[in-house]
């Protein structure tokens, strides 16, 4: 292999059958299918299965413990190797524990005829020596103990025994601990390495073919999110969210393109950084009609218990704040798709009027995003888990655009460690690409192709601006005398400039039908 190999493993219930899936290998058709197998082997069989560029290798096993695959690093000239270290379990190596029992009798002799299993290594060395040194020595009238040469020696025998004894009792505990550790461990690995196995190979969708568009397609763009720098959330496999991201979009993208009433574009067609502010600009300069960004969640604290897809749409008070922002930039207003730029234009000198079309254009993309989202959540639904079965309401940037329906896809949670491995799946990347295309048609069907343009349009049409008397509000003037003086009336003034009060500003411009 050319790069570090990419696998897991995992082994069946029953315990006679090992499988390890190796991911994106070059020529997965031609990778090795069969081995020698000795007769005495604990390894009794062995089949390939290809899956697109994984290959799985799956190993019928007797009396075999559970191999810890490793990999060694390529020498020079050499490309790296993934090895597979079969051990026979306690029973079949029986004689070879036998054969090393005899070479080590005198060590284990050692160590039966000590007391190092009568020892407890929580009580400190220095209270046994003190025992000792009490059960053979005697106090004197003076009180300082003492022992005659008889009872020295046979102390000094004791002392240098319990000091052996102790040693070898704490390097027991030690080792037993150890042990103990490397079985939780092994069992946490298998635990994780089983849940490949549980979490079920995705069957694809229908295959998407790309259809020749009608006159006038409706524009879908789909940004991947995350990218280049920005890797996005990291799964605990190391599932990165930019490759998830992009995957699902790129297959989505071919379902809306198999629709011949719909044209989809991509924001990001490979791994390259995109800032969240022109993603929206890319799409109006696209004349998208959605703009629908893919995400892939994930918990701050690495909880695997979070689960499911959910539909994000812009909230109310961010639309607000970033409508301020546009109406002191007349230039970013101008670039609005639909028709809103151009009625802005005309607006000059009229606040009001141009608040009304920049209001009336963000709610009515937030109106069509929240009537979206539903279809979507429903059709995902249908599939798999959803987290809230309504659109959620959030602040960001990449939906802030008041002229196009926009909304945020969260496709599962790489956090959660079965999600995970279904979202690194390329069948369930299609099938979630086709639940959002399903979506996206039936909202198409439902409200067919009420664009924000020809609402706009429509606004223009019976407004008529332009054939408008436009005046001035000068100092002393008022709405009952600019009326009187122009044949109108107070409601219709107010109604053709979108005015909430009576109130003018000196310089204001009102439009006079």
């Amino acid at each position: 292999m050319k790069d570090n190999p990419n696998y897991s493993y995992s082994l069946s219930k029953s315990g006679d059958v090992f499988i390890i899936r190796i991911r994106n290998v070059d020529n997965s058709s031609s990778a090795p299918s069969k081995v020698d197998i000795s007769p005495v082997s604990c390894v009794k069989s062995l089949a390939k299965k290809n899956d697109n560029s994984d290959v799985r290798y799956i190993f019928t096993i007797k009396d075999c413990k559970v191999a810890k695959p490793f990999t060694l690093a390529p020498a020079k000239g050499t490309a790296y190797r993934l090895v597979l270290d079969y051990i026979h379990n306690e029973k079949a190596s029986a004689a070879v524990a036998k054969s090393n029992k005899n070479q080590n009798s005198n060590d284990i002799k050692k160590v039966n005829s000590s007391q190092n299993d009568k020892i407890d290594t929580a009580i400190p060395l220095k209270e046994y020596e003190r025992k000792l040194f009490i059960e053979y020595s005697t106090v004197s009238k003076d009180g300082i103990r003492s022992m005659n040469a008889k009872n020295a020696v046979i102390y000094n025998q004791k002392i240098n025994a319990l000091r052996n004894d102790y040693e070898l009792a704490a390097n027991q505990k030690n080792k037993s601990k150890k042990e103990t550790v490397a079985k939780v461990d092994d069992s946490k690995k298998k635990k994780n390495a089983d849940v490949e196995e549980e979490v079920k190979e995705t069957i694809a969708p229908p295959v998407p073919v790309k259809a020749t568009p009608i006159s006038r397609p409706f524009v879908i763009s789909v940004d991947a999110g995350h990218g280049g720098k920005d890797p996005g959330a990291i799964g605990k496999r190391g599932v990165k969210e930019k490759n998830v991201t992009l995957a699902i979009s790129k297959a989505l993208v071919n379902y809306i393109n198999s629709n011949p009433k719909f044209r989809g574009n991509l924001v990001r067609s490979r791994d390259i950084f995109i800032d969240l502010d022109k993603r929206s600009d890319i799409a109006r300069k696209r004349k998208a009609d959605l703009l629908i960004s893919i995400h892939a969640d994930s918990v701050e604290s690495g909880s695997s218990t979070a689960r499911g897809a959910s539909v994000l749409v812009l909230s109310e008070n961010r639309a607000q704040r970033e409508n301020g922002k546009l109406l002191k930039n007349k230039k970013d207003s101008k670039k609005l798709i639909g028709g809103a730029g151009e009625v802005m234009d005309q607006s000059v000198g009229n606040p009001y009027l141009a608040t009304a079309i920049l209001d009336m254009s963000s709610t009515n993309s937030r109106s069509e995003g929240n009537l979206l989202a539903k279809e979507i959540l429903s059709s995902l639904a249908k599939f798999t888990h959803v987290r809230k079965t309504s659109p959620i309401k959030a602040s960001l940037a990449v939906l802030k655009a008041p002229d196009i329906p926009s909304l945020l896809i969260e496709t599962g949670y790489l956090s959660n460690r079965y999600e995970e491995i279904q979202l690194n799946q390329p069948n369930y990347q299609k099938q979630i690409a086709y639940r959002i295309y399903l979506g996206i048609k039936s909202y198409y069907e439902k409200y067919p192709a009420k664009k924000i343009k020809s609402r706009v349009e429509s606004y223009t049409r019976n407004h008529k601006l332009s054939g408008y008397k436009s005046v001035t509000v000068k100092k002393g003037d008022s709405l009952s005398l600019i009326a009187k003086r122009n044949k109108s009336t107070v409601s219709e003034i107010k109604r053709i400039n979108s005015l909430k009060s009576d109130i003018l500003k000196i310089g204001q411009v009102l439009y006079i039908p």
